[in-house]
C-alpha cells in the first residue's frame, strides 16, 4: 500500500500513479483530494486518523509498552539517555529513540535520519518494542516531529519539556511559533490527563506553560517545585522533594547534567512512584550520552571535550562548565550548520568571544551554503574589539589541529557543534567525520612530542 500524506498534496496524483505502477495494491490518501485509478483507495481526513489506522495495522492499540515523550531545544538527548538507563536499573526493559538513533542498549544503537522519525517508522518501532517485550520506549519529540504530526496516534504515558531556546526558527516562522509548537505537544498531553514535567528555571518556557505541571528547578528551598536541586561540587547533586533531601553521587560533569538528573528524578518520583530514598541507587553513576561534554584522553596537562552544543543557550552552558574546570585558558572550536536557523549564528559568535579566550570559527555541516558566508554571519555577532583571540579556519580538521597545538598546561579545549555525529554534510553529501577521532589523533601526536 502507498500512503500519501498532506505534505505531498501538490504531487499526490503523480506519486500515487507511480506507486500503483510499482505494484501498490491500495492507496491511502490523507487529507488529499485526487483521483487514483486501478486500485482500492482509502481516504482519511487527517493524520490523527492515519495514526489510528496504523495502531490497528500494527496491533498496538493496546500495548504494555509505555511511551514517554521528551521535547525541548536542548537536553532532550541527555534526559532520554539517562531516563532509559534509570528505568533499566529498575528492572524494566527500556529503549530510547532520538538524536542518537534507536538505543536498545548502550552498545546497540541504530541510526535514524531524524530525531523524531517518520510516522510509519515510529509505529513500526512501537510494534517492534511490543513484540520484544520492551516495557518503556523513551523518545525525543522534536519541533519538526510535532509540526509534521509524526507522532499522530501515539499514546504517551507522560511528557517532559527540558528547555526553550533558539533553533530551527526559520522552519516554524519565528521564535513564538516554534515555542507554541512545543507547547502544543505539552498541552495535548495535559488535556489527556497525562503528567507533564517541565524545567522551572527556563524563563522563556514559563510564558507557554500552564498548570498542572510538575516543575524541577535550582534552589533547594523553593517551595513551588516538585523537585529542587543544588550542585555544590562537580559530580554530585542534592535533591529535595519538599519532604526529604538526598544526594546523588558520581554524575556526569556539568551543571546542566545535574539539571538533567533532577529532571529524571522528578519523573521517577512522581510518574513512577519511586521513593526519594531509592533514587540515589537508581541515579548514581548514570552516564552522559556520547558527545555531551565528552572528555578525550590526553597525555598532557590539559583537557579536551567534545560537545554537541549548537545553540547559543547550550554553548553558554557548556563553556561556563568548562571555565569552572579550567586553570588556564579556554579554547573553542565551533561552526554553525548550513540551511538551518540563521538567527542563532551571530548569537553563537557573541557567546563564543564572551566566554572563551581563543576561538576558531570553522565549518559544521555547511550543506548547500558557502562556509565563508556562515562564518561571516557568526563573526557579525562578535562585539568589537574582540574579547577573545579569534581565528578563521574553515577546514575543520585544521582548526582542530591548530587548537590542539595551541594547548598549554592548565588549558581546556572544547570542540563544539557535532558531538556524536559521524558525518560532515557538504553539498547534499554526508562525508565520514568524527571530531573525537580527529582530535584524538592530534592529541596523541602532541603527547608523544611532549614526552620526546
Amino acid at each position: 500500500a502507498y500512503v500519501c500524506m498532506p505534505r505531498a498534496a501538490d504531487r499526490a496524483g503523480e506519486y500515487a500513479t507511480e506507486a500503483v505502477a510499482r505494484g501498490a495494491a491500495a492507496v491511502v490518501l490523507v487529507g488529499v483530494e485526487t483521483e487514483v485509478e486501478g486500485v482500492a483507495v482509502l481516504r482519511l481526513p487527517d493524520m490523527a486518523q492515519l495514526g489510528c489506522l496504523l495502531r490497528r495495522w500494527y496491533g498496538t492499540e493496546r500495548t504494555s509498552t509505555l511511551l514517554t515523550g521528551i521535547t525541548g531545544t536542548d537536553g532532550k538527548t541527555s534526559v532520554c539517555w539517562m531516563l532509559r538507563q534509570a528505568l533499566s536499573r529498575m528492572g524494566r526493559d527500556s529503549w530510547g529513540c532520538g538524536t542518537l538513533g534507536v538505543v536498545r542498549d548502550a552498545g546497540q544503537i541504530e541510526s535514524l535520519a531524524n530525531t523524531t522519525p517518520s510516522l510509519l517508522r515510529l509505529h513500526a518501532l512501537l510494534a517492534e518494542a511490543q513484540a520484544a517485550g520492551v516495557t518503556d520506549l523513551v523518545m525525543e519529540v522534536s519541533s519538526h516531529g510535532i509540526a509534521q504530526q509524526r507522532i499522530a496516534g501515539l499514546d504517551f504515558a507522560a511528557a517532559i519539556w527540558t528547555t526553550l531556546g533558539h533553533d530551527h526558527l526559520q522552519d516554524h516562522g519565528g521564535f513564538d511559533a516554534y515555542a507554541r509548537t512545543k507547547a502544543g505537544f505539552i498541552r495535548t498531553q495535559q488535556a489527556l490527563g497525562r503528567p507533564v514535567i517541565a524545567n522551572a528555571d527556563d524563563a522563556q518556557m514559563a510564558h507557554y506553560l500552564s498548570d498542572p505541571v510538575l516543575r524541577y528547578g535550582h534552589g533547594l528551598y523553593r517551595t513551588s517545585l516538585a523537585m529542587a536541586w543544588e550542585q555544590e561540587l562537580p559530580g554530585f547533586v542534592r535533591l529535595n522533594d519538599g519532604k526529604r533531601e538526598i544526594v546523588v553521587e558520581d554524575i556526569p560533569l556539568g551543571e546542566f547534567h545535574a539539571e538533567n538528573i533532577a529532571c529524571v528524578a522528578t519523573y521517577l518520583r512522581y510518574v513512577r512512584g519511586v521513593e526519594m530514598q531509592a533514587l540515589p541507587e537508581l541515579l548514581s553513576g548514570l552516564t552522559a550520552p556520547p558527545g555531551r561534554l565528552e572528555p578525550l584522553p590526553t597525555l598532557g596537562d590539559w583537557q579536551v571535550f567534545v560537545d554537541y552544543a549548537h545553540t547559543p543557550e547550550a554553548m553558554a552552558r557548556c563553556l561556563k562548565v568548562a571555565r569552572e574546570l579550567t586553570r588556564g585558558r579556554l579554547l573553542l572550536v565551533f561552526g554553525c550548520g548550513g540551511e538551518r536557523d540563521r538567527a542563532k549564528r551571530p548569537e553563537l559568535g557573541r557567546v563564543a568571544v564572551e566566554l572563551a579566550n581563543l576561538v576558531w570559527i570553522t565549518s559544521d555541516n555547511p550543506r548547500g551554503e558557502a562556509p565563508e558566508v556562515i562564518a561571516s554571519e557568526i563573526e557579525a555577532g562578535m562585539p568589537r574589539p574582540y574579547a577573545a583571540e579569534v581565528h578563521l579556519q574553515l577546514d575543520r580538521e585544521r582548526a582542530i589541529a591548530e587548537a590542539v597545538a595551541e594547548l598549554r598546561a592548565g588549558d581546556t579545549l572544547v570542540i563544539a557543534g557535532k558531538g556524536h555525529e559521524n558525518y560532515m554534510e557538504v553539498g547534499g553529501v554526508r562525508l565520514p567525520w568524527s571530531d573525537r577521532a580527529i582530535a584524538a589523533r592530534y592529541l596523541e601526536r602532541k603527547g608523544y612530542a611532549q614526552c620526546a
